[in-house]
């Protein structure tokens, strides 16, 4: 038996490999790299793995029955073994019980992608002081002076003895080469203030009439306001104003008035930088944010600092411009600077309080909704005229009216608001406190929403200050799609987007391609952390589900001639188009490096869900036949036909249309109001601690 065993595991290791080749063209798979039959090849690798499971599945067998059996070798369905008679192959055996522990789902696609991302530990660029240690003397408005006798004398090796006529000038060239305490610059901002104050023979820019000018003063007003923008006013401080107070206190001396100048200048460059493109370096946090702030240029800051005529105003038209930003400028003032000293109040666990209950505790929790702006006072109401200012999750829909104070009894009013909060922080919305919610209410990651207004600021800065006069934004945290046409919302849907462990990223793209009965492509990072142990137990695992392999030139080819034990990703697979295809009926694409593209889904289900992160990075969309019709321009029976013709159909954009996948936990609803939303992937905490370190440097 043994040596007939072994007779016949050669044959296979000879016969086998040309029995491949011999498969026809749109089966045939290319092992070359495999076919050496010696030690430790993948032939013999393989005989000696189906040896160890033969034998381990006939002592199992054995064990059970004591009829005859026997093994054909060269059966290729799985590549050695099967069995005949009453004695079942192993490897389908093993393949049944894969099954039974394993269901296709397209949950599990048909994303792809954004797997593997880290948050980093940021770390803030470091500053440098404001010196500029290299400077030569400037030299005077002519070359040479006149003598006595009416000569000219040539005086250029004296240039470091003559000093500028200007006091205020020549101090601030002294300052600048010996170094302006208490300030600190980037890299760029130290050569474009030395250059720029170069070219002036360093002339004070912000000196008139040996005292402040106009412009100086406007230019502060700025930086003291910074707070409005949810910026933080001590990152512009001016330490020569420190003991001053105020500029009209600084006196004539030039040394002060120079130094005034040189910081000022200094501050007004770091403010630009901030308003233009934010404070922080969006993809040193993260993976998932593929952004490059607008920031504007050192260099053209500085010239734009010096000879505009209102250089305050130039500043402020730095900041974002939409309707959005606006809104979030207007509630930061509204809720001032007293929110960010307010003592949160924690609420101590107990019964459970729902509607009707009497309890101790239900003043408190009342305080802490008022806290979190879910609940307002009745003058306050009276006051504001509206309550859709504050809702936290959807608008209007979740605004609340607030009750007596002081009562002990859970009212209506209560449970609103208590709703709105579980909404908001994606608990079940029960309109009870029991422990989970009570620990959600207590919890320390908790941001007031003062501070997660300035987060949402911050993020507005990273775009593009142009987004296009018609185009698509996708935020992640509410869930939706907008069509934005001049500032105005066109049309929404609802959308599914990335689970937490498979984020969907933050970037712009443009849509160029709407495919409609599409192919799905099984990214290769799905084949190969989700499918290859399927694969590996059936290599029909997939086509027998209505999938097909191809290989790099598109042939199609057969998941049992396919190394699944040895995968390099030159066979893909795809999913046909069909009812049942994960993209659904059409998909959108916006080729980018993340392979995150739009696309319908054959689950509808799952947009009843208030929380929607489900998918694997790309974003599903309720509605694909009208955002077709939307982006094509068609008609909705010209795209009603083109997917009842159940053709892969691939079209055109005739002008593409700029798509932003953006994240932010406070955005403006229909009415203009602001709507606040779960933080789905912890952002705002990761950014939270970027900005820490920032502070760190710049204070």
């Amino acid at each position: 038996m043994v040596s007939r065993l072994s007779a016949l595991l050669l044959a296979s290791c000879i016969v086998l490999p040309a029995a491949v080749t011999q498969a026809p063209a749109e089966q045939r798979t290319n092992f070359t790299s495999h076919s050496s039959v010696g030690e430790g090849s993948y032939w013999s690798q393989r005989q000696q793995r189906q040896q160890r499971q033969q034998r381990q599945f006939r002592q199992q067998r054995e064990r059970e029955t004591t009829r005859t059996r026997e093994f054909d070798f060269f059966n290729r369905n799985r590549g050695f073994f099967s069995s005949f008679g009453d004695a079942r192959d192993f490897e389908d055996e093993l393949n049944r019980r894969d099954r039974m522990r394993v269901t296709f789902d397209d949950d599990d696609g048909p994303d792809v992608a954004s797997t593997g991302e880290q948050y980093y530990t940021y770390a803030a660029d470091p500053l440098v002081s404001l010196v500029k240690a290299d400077l030569k003397q400037p030299r005077p408005q002519g070359p040479v002076f006149a003598a006595e006798a009416g000569a000219t004398v040539d005086v250029s090796d004296q240039l470091d003895e003559i000093k500028l006529s200007d006091p205020v000038a020549q101090a601030a060239f002294v300052a600048l080469k010996a170094g302006v305490d208490g300030v600190k610059v980037s890299k760029d901002q130290l050569s474009a203030i030395a250059k720029l104050y170069g070219k002036r023979a360093f002339a004070p820019l912000w000196i008139e009439d040996s005292k402040p000018s106009a412009r100086a003063e406007a230019v502060l007003k700025v930086l003291r306001a910074a707070e409005r923008e949810g910026l933080d006013p001590d990152y512009y401080l001016l330490p020569t104003l420190a003991s001053a107070g105020k500029p009209e206190n600084l006196g004539t001396d030039p040394a002060t008035l120079a130094r005034f100048d040189l910081e000022l200048t200094a501050m007004a460059l770091r403010y630009a930088h901030h308003a233009s493109g934010g404070l922080v370096t969006p993809k040193k946090i993260s993976g998932y944010h593929d952004l490059v702030p607008p920031h504007v240029a050192a260099a053209d800051a500085a010239a734009s600092l010096a000879s505009h005529p209102q250089p305050a105003d130039w500043l402020m038209r730095l900041h974002p411009t939409l309707p959005a930003y606006k809104a979030f400028r207007e509630e930061l003032i509204r809720l001032g600077a007293s929110e960010r000293n307010e003592q949160q109040i924690v609420i101590p666990e107990g019964a459970l309080l729902k509607l009707g209950v009497t309890d101790e505790r239900v003043p408190l929790l009342r305080k802490r909704l008022k806290q979190l702006n879910f609940i307002k006072n009745s003058e306050e109401t009276a006051e504001s005229g509206t309550v859709a200012t504050d809702a936290p999750m959807f608008g209007s829909e979740a605004a609340v009216l607030a009750a007596d104070n002081a009562s002990q009894t859970m009212s209506e009013a209560d449970v609103a608001a208590l709703k709105a909060f579980q909404k908001s922080a994606g608990l079940s919305t029960d309109g009870m406190a029991g422990r989970n919610t009570i620990a959600a209410l207590n919890g320390k990651t908790q941001v007031k929403r003062s501070e997660q207004l300035a987060m949402n600021m911050e993020r507005l800065r990273w775009l593009p200050r142009n987004l296009g006069k018609r185009y698509i934004l996708v935020n992640q945290p509410a869930f939706e799609m907008r069509i934005i046409n001049n500032d105005a919302i066109e049309w929404k849907t609802r959308v599914i987007v990335g689970k937490p462990a498979n984020q969907t990223y933050f970037f712009s793209d443009e849509m160029e391609r709407v495919e409609f009965n599409p192919y799905w492509g099984i990214p290769q990072s799905i084949i190969r952390n989700e499918y290859l142990r399927k694969l590996r137990a059936n290599p029909g695992y997939l086509e027998e589900r209505g999938y097909e392999a191809v290989n790099n030139r598109g042939q199609r080819v057969s998941g049992y001639n396919v190394d699944w034990w040895n995968y390099d990703g030159g066979v893909g697979i795809r999913q046909k188009p069909g009812p049942k295809n994960a993209l659904g009926e059409v998909k959108f694409l916006f080729p980018n490096s993340h392979a995150i593209y739009v696309h319908d889904t054959p689950k509808r289900s799952l947009f009843d869900n208030e929380s929607r992160a489900f998918s694997h990075g790309c974003v599903r969309v309720q509605n694909p036949r009208d955002l077709a019709t939307h982006v094509l321009g068609w008609s909705d029976d010209k795209v009603a036909s083109t997917i009842a013709s159940g053709k892969n159909t691939p079209v055109q954009m005739e002008k593409k249309l700029p798509v932003h996948l953006t994240y932010f936990t406070a955005w403006t609803d229909e009415a203009g109001k602001l709507a606040y939303f779960p933080d789905i992937y912890k952002r705002d905490e990761h950014l939270a601690r970027a900005l820490d370190a920032e502070r760190s440097v710049l204070r």
